[in-house]
C-alpha cells in the first residue's frame, strides 16, 4: 500500500458468492483466516458466516449455491466453539475498527519469532500506532515495543483487556491466548 500499489484500493476476502474457490472451505482454519484477513494491509471483506464458521460446503447444492446457504444462528447460539470463533472475530474486528493503522498504516516488523510488527497511521494531527504479535506461548510474554511506545506509556492489550506499563522498551504480559493486539490507553 505504500510501495507499488500506492494511491490504489487493496479489498481482501476470504468468501464470496462470486469466488467458488474460497479460502479454507471446510472451514478448518477459522481462528487463522481471522488473523489473516483482519490484521491485513487494506480493506476487509467479511462474508456472511466468515465469522462464525458457516459451512460452505452443503449437500444437495449445486454450481455456487453452497455458498450461499443460511446463516448458522442456532451454531452461535448453541455450539461453544462456534461462539469461540466469533468472540475471536469481534475481538479483531474491533481493533481494527478502531485503530485505521492496521489497514492503512506502515507495516514494520519488529522480531520474526515470536512474529511481532507495528503498523502507524498519519494524516494530518491525527496519528494512530499499534503493536501486533503473533504465535506467542500462552503465558508470560515480553514485546519489544521502543519504536512505537516509549517508556511510561500505559498500553492495553486489546485481546485479553490486560493492562500493561512500558518498561526498558518492553511490555511484559501474561495472557493465556497466543495473540497480542496492543493500543495504547488514552485518558
Amino acid at each position: 500500500l505504500h510501495n507499488e500499489l500506492k494511491d490504489y484500493g487493496v479489498l481482501n476476502y476470504l468468501t464470496s458468492h462470486d469466488d467458488g474457490d474460497p479460502f479454507d472451505k471446510e472451514r478448518h482454519k477459522s481462528y487463522e483466516v481471522a488473523i489473516k484477513l483482519l490484521l491485513a494491509p487494506g480493506t476487509a471483506q467479511i462474508y456472511y458466516g466468515d465469522e462464525s464458521a458457516r459451512p460452505l460446503i452443503i449437500e444437495g447444492t449445486e454450481g455456487d449455491a453452497t455458498l450461499r446457504s443460511f446463516m448458522n444462528w442456532k451454531d452461535i447460539e448453541n455450539n461453544p466453539e462456534t461462539k469461540k470463533i466469533l468472540e475471536h472475530w469481534q475481538k479483531l474486528g474491533r481493533f481494527r475498527r478502531d485503530h485505521p493503522a492496521v489497514g492503512a498504516g506502515k507495516h514494520r516488523m519488529i522480531q520474526e519469532k515470536p512474529y511481532v510488527f507495528s503498523r502507524s497511521y498519519q494524516k494530518n494531527s491525527f496519528t494512530d500506532r499499534v503493536v501486533i504479535g503473533l504465535h506467542f506461548p500462552e503465558g508470560e510474554k515480553e514485546i519489544p515495543v521502543s519504536d512505537t511506545f516509549s517508556n511510561g506509556t500505559e498500553i492495553r492489550d486489546a485481546y485479553s483487556g490486560l493492562s500493561a506499563i512500558v518498561q526498558n522498551g518492553k511490555v511484559r504480559i501474561k495472557t493465556p491466548y497466543k495473540i497480542i493486539l496492543l493500543e495504547k490507553i488514552q485518558h
